[in-house]
């Protein structure tokens, strides 16, 4: 049977309908309650990383999460994440999770101190009820029980 090239192409290149967006039904937003330099400040990334020795992340759909060492020299991070954004951020992961440079501004007092760990998840989960019931909730409550004062999102 001969490989049809150009219909299969067609297919691959055919218009997909728009992604939904998905509206939090409530507001997460919150103010500084003191200044930044005074703050404790974790990570957030939604490229599903973690520390070597920690569990896989599914691809796709899992909406666990792992708390990571802060300490940039707390051993090898892999990215699990089903996106194709490429090698570049799988080869060096300070890229999309920035913990060195967040450690070298809590050194310099920009920030007042670093959160004893930082919290990844998978990005572009499709069962947002989910995400918005279950894992949000959950990842708040680590970082309150961190006193955690803000939190920087790196999106992946």
């Amino acid at each position: 049977m001969a490989f049809e090239y150009l219909p299969v192409m067609a297919r691959a290149g055919a218009p997909k309908p728009p992604r939904v967006l998905a509206t939090p039904s409530k507001t997460a937003w919150q103010r500084l309650e003191k200044p930044l330099a005074q703050s404790r400040v974790a990570l957030l990334t939604s490229a599903a990383l973690r520390s070597s020795e920690q569990a896989p992340f599914i691809p796709r759909d899992d909406t666990s999460y792992r708390l990571v060492p802060s300490d940039p020299a707390a051993g090898t991070i892999v990215i699990d994440h089903h996106s194709g954004i490429g090698r570049v951020p799988r080869q060096d992961p300070e890229i999309v999770f920035p913990r060195a440079a967040l450690a070298t501004l809590a050194n310099e007092g920009v920030i007042g101190s670093l959160s004893p760990f930082h919290i990844s998840f998978m990005g572009g989960l499709k069962s947002h009820h989910e995400v918005e019931s279950s894992l949000a909730p959950a990842i708040a409550a680590e970082l309150r029980r961190a006193d955690v004062d803000a939190a920087l999102l790196v999106p992946y």
